[in-house]
């Protein structure tokens, strides 16, 4: 059964030991640095309450779903199945899934509370500082902004970051090919604002949907509806009619001004490659209303650096891309710190095989920044580190099973782009194409490995399974 709000997953996650409750943490420092070290240590969801100077019950909910048992339990799966098994259940569940639209419902929690006109305060939830070095306090780090396309009347939900300005403005940069801006960029033309609403928390499927990027055209709460297996219930806001989750945590209403007419300066903040790197003029909106539920939660899913992360939904993404261009037999993929290293696993057929993965895979959409792409045999699982390092230092001869691709494109927030580059808008880089499979042509005559092999391993599991979990405890 779908969760309809944030607290229902926050208790659920609870009851399966995936939660930690912190009591009067800093917004400054606490907050965000908590969040850093549990989730380098693939931690718990934190949720924060009794911030000095708010009232109690006004919370932040940091890294709901940053983990795969939370991201499991999110989608009604298994919570403690391997990784790629995890993926093939996901991919099985979305072939099978049937778009759902919302449905309008004439009420829900997040009404329960406004502000407008003059007492219109943004700042008056607890939005933390996420990095030290940040350049505000950022209310939206896994939020959800809504627009509607002014010509064929579609709804989009993006996840943008959102920069608390003043009392009545936040800041959101949206990259040029998002969905989101091509719309406002509409109603600008036409010399309008976007009218626009901001969702600052609601149940983890929505939102992850709203971060998949479907194809233009397509509304986000119909895929929702399709992996929730219910539609997501709705409301339509007074003055833009734009639909929000009934059951959502905090909700701006607002518009955004054409950036010749309004803009802010946004960040810097930490982004998800781990550096300091967009800052500068970018759009508002000006907030007419605040919606809020009683005791409301503001989710956070602020970018870290990404050691020990992985965005679970693109490797099912390039999984499907692949087998879309022809390649066969893909035994999995995955990848390491968000994808900047991508892994794919396959059984070998024929001579080209992996290059043709690694081309393939190299081109994905959702390439932007992710430079090194390996391919290895079915033998090596693709989620496990050490086996994918093992198998490029015993596997690869450099001379031969490397490959450069130049002028790759990339995004802004790429640190390897010069100043002069990126003032020049020249956002590419190389890419590296990594071969660590056997050779195809003699595969048959590689050493053989001297581990145990799959069915020896589950015989010793079901043998000696407690011995074995206890092993890795300290």
């Amino acid at each position: 059964m779908a969760f309809e709000s944030l607290d229902d997953f926050i208790r659920a996650a609870d009851k399966v030991g995936e939660v930690q409750y912190v009591d009067g943490a800093d917004l400054e420092i606490d907050v965000g640095g908590l969040t850093e070290l549990t989730a380098e240590q693939n931690g718990p969801m934190v949720v924060f309450d009794k911030f000095a100077g708010y009232p109690e019950g006004f919370r932040v909910a940091a890294n709901a779903n940053r983990t795969l048992r939370r991201f499991a339990l999110a989608l009604g799966l298994p919570i403690d199945i391997h990784p790629l098994e995890l993926l093939r259940r996901w991919r099985d569940k979305r072939a099978g899934s049937v778009p759902m639209a919302a449905r309008v419902v004439q009420d829900g929690p997040v009404l329960a509370n406004m502000q407008q006109g003059d007492a219109v305060n943004i700042e008056s939830f607890p939005a933390p500082r996420w990095h030290p070095g940040d350049g505000g306090r950022y209310i939206g780090t896994q939020d959800m902004v809504i627009l509607r396309d002014p010509e064929q009347g579609w709804v989009n939900m993006g996840c943008y970051r959102a920069m608390i300005q003043r009392r009545d403005r936040i800041s959101l940069w949206i990259n040029p090919q998002k969905h989101g801006r091509i719309l406002a960029q509409k109603y600008w033309q036409a010399g309008k604002a976007a009218p626009v609403a901001v969702v600052f928390g609601c149940e983890p499927v929505t939102w992850m949907t709203a971060s998949m990027s479907p194809p233009f055209g397509t509304s986000e709460y119909e895929l929702a509806g399709a992996y929730r297996d219910s539609p997501v219930d709705v409301v339509e806001l007074p003055l833009t009619q734009l639909p929000v989750p009934a059951h959502a945590e905090i909700v701006v209403e607002g518009e955004i001004p054409p950036e010749s007419e309004e803009t802010a300066i946004e960040g810097p903040f930490g982004e998800w490659p781990g550096y300091y790197t967009h800052q500068g003029p970018e759009a508002v909106v000006r907030i007419k209303r605040i919606y809020y539920r009683d005791n409301p939660i503001i989710a956070g899913a602020p970018p870290l650096r990404p050691i020990n992360w992985s965005n679970f939904t693109n490797y099912m993404h390039l999984w499907e891309h692949l087998e879309r261009s022809g390649i066969t037999d893909v035994a999995g993929v995955w990848g390491f710190y968000n994808g900047l290293l991508t892994v794919v696993s396959l059984q070998q057929r024929y001579a080209g095989h992996a290059k043709q993965a690694l081309i393939t895979a190299a081109g994905f959409r959702h390439g932007d920044m992710k430079t090194y792409y390996v391919t290895v045999d079915d033998d090596i699982d693709p989620t496990n580190q050490e086996e994918v390092l093992w198998a490029m230092c015993t596997r690869v001869d450099p001379t031969t099973a490397v490959d450069i691709v130049r002028d790759a494109w990339t995004a802004d927030l790429d640190p390897r782009v010069s100043p002069a580059r990126r003032a020049a808008g020249d956002l590419t880089v190389g890419r590296m194409l990594i071969n660590a499979c056997k050779p195809f042509a003699w595969r048959e005559q590689f050493a053989k490995t001297n581990v145990f092999n799959a069915e020896d391993r589950k015989k010793l599991q079901a043998k000696w399974g407690d011995l074995l979990a206890n092993s890795g405890k300290k």
